[in-house]
Parts: C-alpha cells; sequence; structure tokens
C-alpha cells in the first residue's frame, strides 16, 4: 500500500525520490508537503503555467560557481575569468542566461578571490592536497518494484565544490555560505553531505532525467575513499573551518543515526505549513491551508513575473533603496559588519519579551522580574552592556504595564512571532507577517507589534506610513488570514522608550482604516511590483547599509572605498 500520496494540485509520477542537503535540515519553518513534493522531480503543478523568467539572476552563487568552474575546470587564469564575470554580468556569454544586477558582480568578484584564498590557506596549514572533481557525487538505488511511498529510484546529491586526492583516498565537500561559515548545520545535514560524498559515484544528468554514472573514468576518480571531509567557507569574510573529518565507518554510523531519520521524514511530509516555500512548490493550486486574499495588496496584476513573497520588511527596503532591497532581501547578501547598537537593543528586548510571553501557562509581564543586573544582561544570544543594557531594562519595565496577556483568560490562544502567510492569485505573489504577538480575547483576534526607540515619534505622520507593517497587518486581518469576530479584533503598536511607554491601536474592520492603509500598501507596493532593475537610490540611507561593500553607486555618494581593498 503506498502510503504517500501526491497533494491536491499536483501530477505527474512520483517514482523517482531525489534528496539534497536541504532535506535533511528539517528547519521548523518549511512546509512538510513542499519539501516532499520538491524530492519528487516528475511531480509537477496542475494546472502549469507557463514558464516564467526574471530579468536578473536570482540564485545568488550561480555567477561564482560559474566561474569557479571556468578556473578549476577549464584552465581560465582568475585575471581572466574576472575579466569575463564583469564583461558579461555574470552570464560568462551562455545564452539563455540572465544577466546579475551590478552589486552581484561586485559582491561576486571580491567572494571568488576570498574563495580560492581560502582554498590555498587550507592548503598551506597542512590539509591534504586536493583537485576540483567536475562530476556530481551522487548516491542511489534502483528498486525492482514500487515501494510503500510508491518509489523506484531514490537519489541523494550533495551541492557544493568537489575535490579529491590523486589517488582518491580523500574527498572534500566545500560548503558555501554568503557571509561567515556556517557552523550550525544541523547532524542530518552533515551526515548527508559525508555518506554522498563518501559513496557518491561520479554521475552527471539532463535536465528532467535521472542521473547516470560517468563512463570512462580513470580508477582514482571512482575508487571509494579512506577520509571524507566538509569544509565551510564564508565567502562574505574568506573564513573556512572543516565541519567534519571522518572516515568510512563514522560516516556509516553518524549517517544511520541522523541522516536516514531526517531524509524519511522529509519525503514522507504530509502536514501543510504555509510561508516563504509556498513561493516555490508546486502543490500550491491546491492547497487549502494557505490563505487566499485578492487584492490585498490593492493593485492590479502587471507583466507576468515568477511567484514571489513580499513582506512589510520588503516593501520598506524597495521603497528606500531598491538596489539594497534586491541584494540584501532578495540575494540574502548582507555586510558582516556589526549592528548598531540601538539595532541590537531592540533585538535583545524583543528576544527577553519572547521568552516570557512564550511561558506556560500563558500569563502577563505585570509581575515578572527584569534583567537581574540591568547594567549586563543578554537574551536570545544579544548582549548588552553599560548605557545600552540600562536603557534596554528600563524598555522591559515599560513593557510589564502594557502587556496584553495580563488577565488574558486560560481558554485564550497565544501565538509569539507566528509567520501569517496569504495569497492573491491575481498577482500570484505570496504575502507574508510575523506579527510579535497574536492572541485571542473574547472571540476576536489581537495582534501586537512592539517597536523600540530612543525617541518619539513625530505627531505629524500618519501612524501607518511610519510603520506600513500596520497597514499590512489591517490588509491581512481585513481579508480574514485570522478568522475570528472582526468586531473584537484589532491591531496594536506598543511602542516602548526608555523612560516611557505607549500604546495605539487601529480597527481593521473600520472602512476608513482599511482605505488608509490601501492607499499606504499600494503606494510603497506598486513600484515593487513593477521593478525588475532594482537600481540605486544613493542618500543618507547609504550610511550603514547592509549591501554598501558591493554597491558602488553608494559608496562613491559617501566617498567610502571598495570592501576588498580594507
Amino acid at each position: 500500500m503506498t502510503t504517500w500520496v501526491p497533494p491536491l494540485g499536483t501530477a505527474g509520477d512520483g517514482s523517482l525520490v531525489r534528496t539534497g542537503l536541504p532535506s535533511a535540515r528539517e528547519d521548523t519553518r518549511d512546509c512538510p508537503v513542499a519539501v516532499a513534493v520538491k524530492a519528487r522531480p516528475w511531480i509537477r503543478a496542475a494546472p502549469g503555467s507557463p514558464r516564467r523568467y526574471e530579468r536578473l539572476q536570482g540564485f545568488t552563487l550561480k555567477p561564482l560557481m560559474d566561474m569557479l568552474d571556468l578556473i578549476e575546470h577549464q584552465g581560465v587564469t582568475v585575471t581572466q575569468a574576472m575579466e569575463d564575470l564583469r564583461r558579461t554580468r555574470g552570464t560568462f556569454d551562455r545564452k539563455g542566461r540572465p544577466p546579475a544586477h551590478p552589486g552581484l558582480v561586485e559582491w561576486t568578484a571580491v567572494a571568488a578571490s576570498r574563495y580560492l584564498a581560502a582554498r590555498a590557506a587550507e592548503e598551506a596549514e597542512g590539509a591534504a592536497r586536493t583537485h576540483p572533481v567536475r562530476d556530481e557525487w551522487v548516491t542511489g538505488q534502483v528498486l525492482r518494484s514500487p515501494d510503500h511511498r510508491g518509489a523506484t529510484r531514490y537519489e541523494q546529491t550533495a551541492w557544493g565544490r568537489r575535490y579529491a586526492s590523486s589517488d582518491g583516498s580523500v574527498r572534500e565537500l566545500w560548503l558555501l555560505s554568503f557571509g561567515t561559515v556556517n557552523e550550525e548545520r544541523s547532524k542530518a545535514e552533515l551526515a548527508a553531505a559525508a555518506h554522498t560524498v563518501a559513496f557518491g559515484v561520479p554521475s552527471t544528468a539532463e535536465y528532467g532525467e535521472p542521473y547516470r554514472p560517468t563512463e570512462g573514468l580513470p580508477s582514482a576518480r571512482t575508487t571509494r575513499p579512506r577520509r571524507v571531509r566538509v569544509v565551510g567557507v564564508g565567502c562574505g569574510d574568506g573564513g573556512s573551518a572543516v565541519l567534519i573529518d571522518w572516515d568510512m565507518e563514522e560516516v556509516r554510523e553518524r549517517y544511520a543515526e541522523h541522516a536516514v531519520p531526517a531524509l524519511g521524514r522529509a519525503v514522507d511530509g504530509a502536514e501543510h505549513v504555509p510561508g516563504s516555500g509556498c513561493v516555490g512548490c508546486k502543490a500550491l493550486n491546491g492547497c487549502t491551508a494557505l490563505h487566499r486574499a485578492p487584492g490585498v495588496l490593492a493593485l492590479s496584476p502587471g507583466r507576468p513575473r515568477p511567484r514571489r513573497s513580499v513582506s512589510a520588511s520588503d516593501l520598506r527596503a524597495h521603497h528606500e533603496c531598491p538596489a539594497r532591497f534586491h541584494l540584501t532581501r532578495q540575494l540574502k547578501l548582507r555586510s558582516p559588519r556589526p549592528e548598531s547598537a540601538a539595532i541590537l537593543r531592540g533585538r535583545a528586548v524583543d528576544a527577553w519579551l519572547n521568552e516570557r510571553h512564550t511561558a506556560l501557562p500563558a500569563r502577563g509581564c505585570r509581575h515578572v522580574a527584569g534583567p537581574e543586573d540591568p547594567g549586563d544582561w543578554s537574551a536570545g544570544g544579544h548582549a548588552l552592556s553599560g548605557d545600552e543594557a540600562r536603557a534596554g531594562a528600563r524598555m522591559i519595565a515599560e513593557h510589564a504595564a502594557l502587556c496584553p496577556l495580563d488577565g488574558l483568560g486560560p481558554g485564550e490562544q497565544v501565538r509569539v512571532q507566528p509567520q501569517l502567510t496569504c495569497y492573491d492569485p491575481e498577482l500570484d505573489v505570496v504575502v507574508i507577517a510575523t506579527p510579535d504577538l497574536l492572541h485571542t480575547r473574547g472571540g476576536g483576534w489581537i495582534w501586537r507589534e512592539t517597536k523600540t526607540a530612543g525617541n518619539h515619534l513625530w505627531e505629524g505622520r500618519p501612524l501607518m506610513r511610519t510603520y506600513p507593517q500596520l497597514a499590512l497587518a489591517v490588509l491581512m486581518m481585513a481579508s480574514g488570514v485570522l478568522g475570528g469576530d472582526m468586531r473584537r479584533s484589532r491591531i496594536e503598536l506598543e511602542m516602548l522608550y526608555p523612560d516611557d511607554g505607549g500604546l495605539e491601536e487601529l480597527d481593521p474592520g473600520l472602512p476608513s482604516v482599511v482605505d488608509e492603509a490601501r492607499a499606504v500598501v499600494a503606494e510603497m507596493a506598486g513600484p515593487w511590483l513593477r521593478d525588475t532593475s532594482y537600481p540605486p537610490n544613493p542618500g543618507r540611507h547609504c550610511v550603514g547599509c547592509e549591501a554598501l561593500d558591493w554597491c558602488r553607486p553608494g559608496r562613491e555618494h559617501l566617498g567610502t572605498p571598495p570592501a576588498f581593498s580594507r
């Protein structure tokens, strides 16, 4: 009996199951159905739609990987590869390849130099000398008849840069991160990577086809290694770290203990959890868990684009500078520079309140003590000391009188920083919001946003224009994303200052409030919806911009030298 059934809104053949390292991560924000469907490349969305393309490269590492392929596999010099990168804007003269944003070109040039330097430093420190491997390592199993999932073929891959010693006794997989080395990869992900590297057969595959072993390779390329290394490298700062260095027995043990159960759960996923995964999900058309909200952004459809997601933070970033939005929000390229003291303080206060609000049973903060030492405390990994710590402690004390959980009945629901998602089918846009706190009261929903600030709000500016996330919250709540009694529902803004606190309310059931919210969201979302080039907008906001290192116009505006020259 088949235990995995293709979800509604899909069609095709589920006999091929192909997993990669993301399948083993088990991120709680991922949708299990989306992960399971993605692991079946022959399952497709039904009804299908024409394939749509963006005008700019959207895969951050694609230009870098192509550039490293030229250097490592085709013998192109670093200087020539750099020239080709800039001349072609990352397409390397390949037909049908979208060009990269100028900021991505800048980042790729820096990342390539840092990656190659990290490789050289690893060997200089005495690591075994290894050489680039072109073909992917793939493990697999072909069954004589369909198993309980309806599968007849399993394949497992591990995306990254591959290397092996001349005799094949050592294999390496280098995993790239955008900023610093990601040393928090799960045990299951690392075990899956090690197993694929250790037992994988050099293979290639045409689009939409199973992998096939590469023929005619020397024995050193196909022999199983004695040791496996997985190395993490941060393309943002050039740092590297050996994440695992195992012999074959340890690979087998760790794979069986950690990866096999995780991969099994991934391919068997049957729960719908709407979120950012909806953007690429092949089962979206039939998903009943995703709230449909036509017109939620108050816009008419424009040129057909691939499905996208958007949040209030996205719209705010795009409104300030389209280039910053594209580089930091879409491509996830953020400078490793330390955050400002005010931002760090806000994160610490936010984390402190989250810890208190998630306590069970739910109770208010009125009688909960603040930090034991107001001058030196931390929360959520954010440490504060001195004046910033004392200011944050006073903000926590101000919150105690405003906490919405005080007096809340035992039968009410409380959700701390939940991810709310709705879908506008007319725009093909997934809208995402993460309230600081949600709770029910008397049949309605209360949406609470909490902000910390050093200075009081300017009273002359409308609230929803100052904080557009409130406008988006109004539209999402008015669309019914939460349900409940709209007459008893409201949106609250809690402002915390070092010496004061206050509360503002919005009624999403009032037509005038909804109309104002539509105007605010449409004004910000319209340019975002139509933008295809994401030009820079230099100004005061360039100071402290996370994308400044890769934005030439921004650096010229501030007179700042390129990142790689510092």
